[in-house]
């Protein structure tokens, strides 16, 4: 049975326009090495009409096609789309089942960076580079490290 790995409610209601719009998103594992992303959008209250946007591709290419279509109804310049909590009319969840969204691995492990503070008490020898420039060998050798950690999608610069 297919997981739904990612979803997303979205809505726009503009009553000047009579405009009262549903559009859901799922990214899914078909549990058989292949993902799909599957878009439901109508009216409020109506029966939502199901469209498939991607079947049985790669996860990368599942989910740039979930992210493009969410940020395409986000961003609409006539009818920006927000973010809701009703999944209410959603055929594809009750077909799927709340009960199993599961939350999305990262391919590769965050890249932590050990940040340890320069020695000060290293005594070395200063000589003449060429420009005139008084540098001293460990200090030109040692380089401060600064690097940025992704975790859970957030990152957070270290220095």
């Amino acid at each position: 049975m297919p997981n739904i790995l990612k979803k997303c409610f979205l809505f726009h209601y503009d009553p000047s326009i009579n405009s009262d719009k549903v559009f859901n998103l799922f990214l899914i594992d078909n549990e058989n090495g292949s993902f799909s992303s599957i878009s439901e959008y109508g009216r409020s209250g109506t029966i939502l009409n199901i469209k498939s946007l991607i079947e049985n591709c790669s996860l990368h290419l599942a989910q740039s096609k979930y992210s493009a279509k969410l940020n395409e109804k986000i961003y609409h310049k006539r009818t920006p789309y927000t973010h809701t909590l009703n999944d209410a009319n959603s055929p594809t969840l009750k077909q799927f089942g709340a009960a199993k969204v599961s939350p999305i691995k990262p391919s590769e492990p965050a890249k932590i960076f050990d940040f340890k503070a320069v020695n000060s008490n290293i005594r070395a020898t200063t000589e003449n580079k060429s420009g005139g420039q008084n540098l001293s060998e460990e200090r030109a050798k040692q380089t401060k490290k600064i690097g940025v950690l992704n975790l859970n999608g957030l990152d957070a610069l270290e220095i």
